[in-house]
C-alpha cells in the first residue's frame, strides 16, 4: 500500500479520535481506513493505536510516529501546493473560521470584494465563538482577536482593535461615571461569555498593570451585538470593540464610560497551519487582507 495514504489514514484517526470520523474526513469507507492503519502497523511491527469501543487513542509509540507523520504529510501538501500555485490562478474553496461579531460586521464585506476579484475562488466562512482546532477540523485559516497564537501556527498580524467601556448617556446620568477600575463593582455590567471563556474583563490600568474585572453583571451573552443593544437600552456598561460601537459613539448614543483609562488595544491575527501557508488560496487571501488593512477603514471593502 501507499505509505503516504497509510500515514494520512493514521493521522486522521488520531485527529478525529476514531475510524468513523477519519473515514468521513478522508472520504473513504471505515473499513478502508482500518485496512490502511493495520497495514501500517504490520509494516512497522508496532501497535500505534489503543482501540476501545468508545474511542481510539494513540499509544506512546503512536504519538511519536504521529508527530513525524504530520511533518511528512505537511511537506507533501506543501510540495503539491507550491507546484499548483505556479501554474494557475487561485481557485478552490477557502475554509475560513472567524468570530461571529467580527465575521458578520467587518469580514463579510471584505469577502464580497475578495470573491468579486477572484472569480475561481469560493469561501466557506464559519462564524463561531468556539475555539476551533484548525488542523483536526480541516480549516485553512482563522481570524482571531487577542493574544499572539502559539508557535505551532503561522500568524500574520493584520490590525489593532481598540475596545471601549461604553454605556448610554441615560445610564451614566442615572448611575454615575466610574473613575477607577474598582468603581465598576458598583455598576451593572454586560459581559461577553462563551463556554470557552469566563465572563470577565481584562483592563489595562494607568500603571500598565493588567487588571481582571470579575464583578458579576445582570446580563451575559455570547454576542457583542446583543450586548451593544442592551447598552444602548441603558441596561449597563459593556466592554466592546470599536467595530461594534464606533458609530454609536460618534452619534452620541453610547459614551466612553471611563475615558480616563488608557487605550485598551488588542491585535487581530490571520492564523493558519504551517502546511497551509504555501497553498495559493490561503496565500492569496492573506495578501488580500494585508492590502485591505493597509487602506483607510472606509476604503477597505472596495475591490
Amino acid at each position: 500500500m501507499d505509505r503516504l495514504t497509510e500515514m494520512e489514514a493514521f493521522a486522521a484517526v488520531v485527529d478525529q479520535g476514531g475510524f468513523t470520523g477519519a473515514a468521513t474526513k478522508l472520504g473513504m469507507s471505515k473499513s478502508a481506513v482500518s485496512k490502511h492503519v493495520s497495514s501500517l502497523e504490520n509494516r512497522l511491527g508496532a501497535r500505534l493505536l489503543n482501540r476501545t469501543t468508545r474511542r481510539v487513542n494513540p499509544t506512546d509509540i503512536g504519538l511519536l510516529y504521529y508527530d513525524r507523520a504530520r511533518q511528512v504529510l505537511s511537506a507533501a501538501t506543501e510540495a503539491d501546493a507550491s507546484v499548483t500555485s505556479l501554474q494557475s490562478d487561485p481557485s478552490g474553496t477557502l475554509q475560513l473560521v472567524v468570530s461571529t461579531d467580527f465575521g458578520a460586521t467587518v469580514l463579510s464585506p471584505l469577502i464580497t470584494s475578495f470573491l468579486n476579484r477572484y472569480q475561481d475562488m469560493d469561501v466557506n466562512m464559519v462564524l463561531t465563538n468556539r475555539y476551533v482546532e484548525l488542523v483536526s477540523e480541516g480549516y485553512d485559516l482563522a481570524l482571531r482577536i487577542g493574544a499572539k497564537p502559539d508557535s505551532s501556527m503561522q500568524s500574520h498580524r493584520l490590525d489593532t482593535i481598540t475596545q471601549y467601556l461604553v454605556a448610554s448617556p441615560e445610564y451614566l446620568a442615572r448611575s454615575g461615571r466610574p473613575s477607577r477600575i474598582e468603581d465598576l463593582a458598583q455598576h451593572q455590567l454586560l459581559h461577553f461569555h462563551t463556554p470557552d471563556s469566563d465572563p470577565n474583563w481584562s483592563l489595562m490600568s494607568h500603571t500598565g498593570e493588567r487588571r481582571i474585572v470579575r464583578t458579576k453583571g445582570r446580563m451575559t451573552a455570547n454576542s457583542g451585538l446583543c450586548l451593544r443593544e442592551h447598552a444602548l437600552a441603558g441596561m449597563g456598561i459593556a466592554f466592546l470593540p470599536d467595530f461594534l460601537v464606533g458609530e454609536a459613539m460618534a452619534d452620541g448614543k453610547l459614551c466612553d464610560a471611563m475615558p480616563s483609562l488608557p487605550p485598551q488595544k488588542i491585535p487581530l491575527y490571520a492564523i493558519y497551519p504551517p502546511n497551509r501557508g504555501s497553498i495559493q488560496r490561503v496565500r492569496t487571501f492573506v495578501d488580500f487582507l494585508n492590502t485591505a488593512y493597509s487602506r483607510p477603514v472606509e476604503n477597505r471593502a472596495i475591490a
